[in-house]
């Protein structure tokens, strides 16, 4: 029986085109003036018309809807996927790739290697472009499927395919300087593997996606991240602090470079990359808006300059007082430290930060997602914590952590209440000033966080 295109409806708004027309949850939409449907994009884009017919089934029964409307008004339905025919999987088996680095045993959607450029279009994920056909270039071309985040790592043919371990890569720059001569936004990034694609290589690399400006709108370096549990040859080295510091001394070198010759600066290192060196971070304003900031790159900035705002708008005292531990990795403690010296200038509040190590992947993965509640119960039971601990929210997805520990396991097991929040200045702050003690807080999730 062959498979159906389409999208299943998963909730219809009230007073929209899908609910007058009578579509109901559990329909599929098969179509839209003759063009089916792949994934929410096809929706958006074939529904940008004032007369279309949509073709609807419902169960055995297939049938037509014809509707005039605004160009510009959506359908008003919601679909249960956002890709209707599955996630496009990754072919490749980078050097680098985290997810190999996995233990076994943990939830299967961690191990799931997307490489779909609808994804990277929808959310900002970074793809290879090693499985796009011509056919998939045209269509990004044609839906204008901009801005595109694209994983380059090396623009020299031999030793991308030697990095990505997969079929021959594709040139990379040819599909760029494609996608930028039709008008398509480009974000880059090169997961940067000493001795690897470091050094002349990388210096290969950024001039020749420094050519394709400006649908190369940026180009973002980050450290490999390297897990206790990686098995897999050839081997590969972490990012020391000389490396780090040679790479964001060269990056300072281009960018004064591509600010003089083409008006932008064009590459940044990863927030990772200053801190491993021991080096400040630019001024906001050097960021140029801050292009890549989901990809880890002005987070601390951002960060310095909201705790800043956050400090001159605390109150003297607190109406309760509260003793609280925020929980965070190694890599941003010395960051919240100066927030909780901030803190701690209110009266009534006494703040201090404690810095996890990561026994589960390993020391060498510093970042606060990838903290897992073992290690919180394991370094901090029996510990004084005070009346509060605060977590980074993005460890946990719905209340577990990556080990499945879930929330109110770890509140029990350390004995205090624990709630999670954003990690801004402004959310950890408000988590504490004018708070009761042992009152619950809002559980609130951001994606990238330090």
């Amino acid at each position: 029986m062959t498979r159906l295109c389409g999208g299943k409806v998963a909730s219809v708004e009230p007073g929209t085109i899908a609910d007058e027309a009578g579509i109901l949850p559990g329909d599929l939409i098969i179509s839209i003036n003759g063009h089916p449907l792949s994934d929410i994009i096809d929706v958006r884009f074939y529904s940008a018309e004032e007369q279309i017919e949509v073709a609807v089934r419902r169960g055995e029964d297939q049938f037509l809807i014809s509707v005039d409307k605004d160009y510009d008004e959506p359908l008003g339905a919601a679909f249960q996927d956002e890709l209707f025919d599955g996630v496009r999987t990754c072919g490749n088996r980078c050097i680098f790739c985290f997810v190999h680095q996995l233990p076994r045993g943990m939830r299967r959607s961690l191990y799931l290697k997307d490489d779909d450029y609808r994804l990277s279009f929808l959310h900002g994920d970074f793809v290879t472009l090693t499985n796009v056909s011509d056919r998939d270039m045209g269509r990004i071309v044609e839906q204008r499927l901009s801005p595109l985040y694209v994983s380059v790592h090396s623009t020299e043919p031999e030793l991308r395919s030697e990095m990505l371990r997969g079929r021959k890569a594709p040139d990379v720059i040819r599909q760029l300087g494609t996608l930028g001569r039709a008008g398509i936004t480009i974000h880059t990034q090169i997961v940067i593997c000493p001795g690897t694609n470091d050094g002349p290589h990388l210096e290969r690399t950024i001039r020749d996606l420094s050519s394709l400006y400006p649908g190369v709108a940026s180009i973002g370096i980050v450290p490999v991240g390297l897990t206790r549990h990686r098995q897999s040859e050839p081997a590969v080295q972490a990012v020391d602090a000389d490396g780090a510091r040679e790479i964001v001394l060269r990056v300072r070198r281009w960018q004064r470079e591509f600010k003089r010759r083409l008006g932008t600066r064009l590459v940044w290192a990863s927030d990772e990359l200053y801190l491993l060196a021991g080096l400040p971070v630019p001024s906001a304003w050097a960021y140029e808006g801050f292009p890549q900031i989901e990809n880890g790159i002005g987070l601390v900035r951002r960060f310095l300059d909201d705790a800043r705002r956050v400090a001159r708008r605390l109150p003297r005292r607190v109406p309760h007082p509260i003793r609280a531990t925020i929980v965070t990795s190694t890599l941003a403690a010395p960051l919240l430290d100066e927030l909780a010296c901030e803190l701690n200038r209110v009266e009534g509040l006494e703040v201090r930060v404690q810095a996890v190590r990561n026994e589960f992947f390993g020391e060498t993965v510093t970042v606060a997602g990838l903290l897992t509640g073992g290690d919180i119960r394991r370094q901090l039971s029996g510990h004084d914590l005070g009346d509060l601990v605060i977590l980074p929210a993005v460890m946990l997805r719905e209340g577990e952590f990556l080990d499945d520990v879930r929330l109110d396991e770890l509140e029990s097991a350390l004995e205090t209440p624990v709630i999670a929040v954003r990690p801004t200045p402004g959310d950890l702050a408000q988590a504490l000033v004018g708070r009761k003690p042992g009152t619950r807080g809002a559980r609130a999730v951001i994606r990238h966080a330090l």
